[in-house]
């Protein structure tokens, strides 16, 4: 999904309608979120997770700078647990 899609799906929802964040695609425990960064590098490790980097710590995680320039930045949202 991306931010487009997103937007889609949220136009008719009402504006204090509380989100929570689903654990795991099975259900397995529910999290209100917390908040959301606009600033944040997506790597996926598979077709279904991966990791989560900003530009400027990408040397502390030894993220090769090549990997970094061919990705977009990602909308990520934080859940409260």
């Amino acid at each position: 999904m991306n931010v487009r899609e997103l937007k889609e799906a949220l136009e008719d929802l009402p504006d204090d309608m509380e989100v929570i964040c689903q654990k795991d695609s099975e259900g397995n425990g529910y999290s209100p979120l917390s908040g959301i960064d606009s600033d944040a590098y997506y790597v996926a490790d598979s077709t279904y997770s991966g990791d989560v980097y900003m530009e400027e710590d990408r040397n502390e995680f030894g993220v090769d700078e090549q990997e970094l320039i061919y990705k977009t930045k990602s909308l990520i949202l934080y859940p409260t647990n």
